[in-house]
């Protein structure tokens, strides 16, 4: 990303609008923490398990990069999980170096219960868009998640 690029006004507008997405989801989705995050991992343990889920088996480094966080913060949070039950660690097969996350069967079942809540969340805030205008929003926003070389 280049400092230097000239932001258009529109720019800034959808940065606007997509934050008061992200806070609507999260706002949406907080009363109903208790119904849902059964282990207690909060919203940063629940983004690790949706991240993990995403490709497990997943390397630390992996982690760390897809969730914009230091590797101290990793290492703690992945120990909480750990101590939880909710995932395993072992040593890459390939590089004795790397550490490899999986969930456990309960891990998953947290992560499925944290997917159908945001899912219904998601849900309800989409509900005045037609099949259409969903369609065509889970179209773009899949690009825009690509990743390289996908």
């Amino acid at each position: 990303m280049s400092t230097n690029k000239k932001i258009t006004t529109s720019s800034v507008t959808l940065a606007l609008q997509i934050d008061r997405l992200m806070r609507r989801i999260n706002a949406d989705l907080h009363p109903q923490a208790k119904e849902f995050d059964y282990e207690g991992v909060g919203p940063i343990g629940g983004m690790m398990l949706l991240t993990i889920g995403e490709a497990e088996p997943v390397e630390l480094q992996t982690i760390i990069a897809k969730m914009g966080r230091d590797k101290s913060q990793i290492t703690r949070l992945i120990q909480s999980l750990e101590r939880k039950g909710l995932l395993k660690k072992h040593r890459n097969d390939e590089d004795a170096r790397e550490i490899v996350l999986v969930l456990t069967p309960t891990g998953r079942r947290q992560l499925e219960s944290i997917q159908n809540a945001l899912a219904d969340v998601i849900e309800h805030i989409f509900e005045p868009l037609t099949h259409r205008e969903k369609a065509q929003f889970l179209q773009i926003i899949s690009r825009l998640n690509e990743e390289p070389g996908d």
